[in-house]
């Protein structure tokens, strides 16, 4: 019994009932998330996969959800348990494990988006399945990449109108290629974690971040930032969020078991993923407003002028693929003509 017990605790994906017919053995799955149990990310994604792939393989897929790191570790450490075999699966954001999703990041910068993450979502995990699957997820099956809603520059005391407004700022960022997009407007971009976002911008050690709608509400950033500028319609970017199973932990499953993950996996379940961030939209736009935030759009011309702007920042990115062995502005081209489809303005 006590080797047993070891066996168990010492893989991630074991097999959780006594070896007898296959069809009574139940498989555990161990996901490790940064985010909050009560954040959506649980109470809409997570938890609620868990329980489809729960009901759909009769009971022989048991997930064991851990939010808030609760294995141990930092957010960043969360690719590397999930290689190490120390967990099966992870939520995580490729800018927390700097270097390690550099092609992924690529579609996170400026004027690469849609606007919506019902879009968005889609076209991001198409581009990394039919382009990275065999350099940055290698031994990694992705379950869903899905996209924020969309992301702007909210400052606490200058607005932002024009290009030139970014001069001398501060702002939070998320990424490596964001930061570079904010150096090219003027200003100097600035890492932060999200949860220390709030009181840098309180305390005025930034002066602003740049951050998607839907993330600002739960977080009460509206109370720290008082201009909120994005392109009309489109927003300046959009972040991505990976939820990601070890392709070894997959493989250990039964074929009929493997088809169980494989229908809750995919573009169709990032779509649907980017419908629920959607619906966030607004009621943080709302609460912003009501905190007596002020909404700016820019025009047509001035997004123009932007989109120049950070042309260095997708140059900054082709250098660096290329650095690692791929073809930059084919996967550039590549990324353009995807987003493209799905409705980049």
């Amino acid at each position: 019994m006590h080797r047993r017990h070891l066996f168990r605790t010492t893989l991630g994906l074991t097999l959780a009932a006594p070896l007898v017919a296959r069809a009574q053995q139940v498989f555990t799955i161990r996901c490790h998330s940064f985010s909050s149990p009560t954040a959506l990310d649980h109470t809409l994604h997570l938890d609620r996969w868990a329980e489809r792939v729960g009901q759909q393989s009769q009971g022989r897929i048991k997930v064991e959800m851990y939010p808030a790191m609760q294995l141990g570790g930092q957010p960043r450490d969360l690719p590397q348990q999930l290689e190490d075999g120390v967990v099966d699966m992870i939520w995580t954001v490729p800018g927390f494990t700097p270097g390690r999703f550099m092609g992924t990041e690529g579609i996170e910068m400026p004027f690469m988006n849609t606007g919506k993450s019902a879009t968005m979502s889609p076209a991001a995990y198409e581009y990394a399945a039919k382009n990275l699957a065999s350099t940055e997820y290698r031994g990694i099956k992705i379950i869903a990449i899905h996209a924020t809603d969309r992301a702007l520059v909210h400052t606490s005391r200058k607005p932002i109108r024009v290009q030139e407004d970014f001069r001398g700022l501060r702002l939070r960022v998320a990424g490596r290629f964001i930061g570079e997009a904010v150096t090219a407007l003027g200003a100097t971009p600035v890492g932060i974690p999200l949860g220390g976002v709030y009181e840098a911008t309180a305390r005025n050690q930034v002066d602003g971040f740049l951050i998607n709608w839907a993330i600002t509400h739960p977080f009460r950033l509206y109370e720290v930032a008082k201009y909120h500028t994005e392109p009309a319609g489109t927003g300046l970017f959009q972040g991505l969020l990976l939820t990601l199973m070890s392709m070894q932990s997959y493989n250990r499953l039964p074929t009929e078991l493997r088809a169980v993950i494989d229908a809750n996996s995919g573009a169709e379940l990032s779509r649907q993923l980017g419908e629920i961030w959607d619906t966030q939209t607004q009621q943080a736009i709302d609460a912003t407003r009501a905190a007596g935030g002020e909404i700016i759009e820019i025009g047509p011309e001035e997004k123009a002028r932007w989109r120049n702007a950070v042309a260095p920042a997708y140059e900054a990115w082709i250098a660096e693929m290329n650095r690692r062995g791929r073809n930059g502005r084919a996967l550039f081209d590549e990324m353009m003509a995807i987003t493209a489809r799905y409705g980049r303005a």
